[in-house]
């Protein structure tokens, strides 16, 4: 993906391999066992291993910079669209996160990406408490 930097660059990075390892942490935390499945549509791998729930998730983000100099971006947002469907493939639930992250200069000069970890692991928050009150994953 690609979203805006500041001084009119822009900022190219891979959300969903940065983001699935808090994606099984949050459905770790919640659930006594997690696995990543090969496919969607492997309804033997599902019923071999007693999976319950599958969750997709499905990301969009934006970011920019409060200085025309500083190309990292300084503010960035994540949003998360996840919804959980039982071995048959029917939807069981659905909820939409929004995280955000902020990062001035004198934090990101070492780690430039700092205000998109910050949006991640603010969105994956509230996602935990999203799916931790969900009485339909019960």
């Amino acid at each position: 993906m690609t979203t805006p930097g500041g001084g009119g660059d822009k900022v190219t990075y891979l959300p969903y391999a940065q983001s699935e390892p808090a994606l099984k942490r949050v459905l770790s935390n919640v659930f006594t066992k997690v696995m990543a499945i090969p496919s969607l549509d492997d309804k033997r791998y599902l019923a071999d291993n007693a999976i319950a729930y599958v969750f997709v998730p499905t990301l969009s983000t934006d970011s920019s910079s409060d200085s025309a100099f500083t190309w990292p971006p300084t503010r960035f947002t994540v949003t998360l669209d996840c919804r959980a469907v039982d071995a048959s493939g029917a939807l069981v639930w659905q909820q939409r996160v929004t995280g955000e992250g902020r990062a001035e200069f004198s934090e990101f000069k070492h780690d430039r990406g700092l205000a998109g970890w910050r949006a991640i692991q603010d969105a994956f928050q509230k996602l935990q408490g999203a799916i931790r009150t969900a009485s339909e994953l019960r």
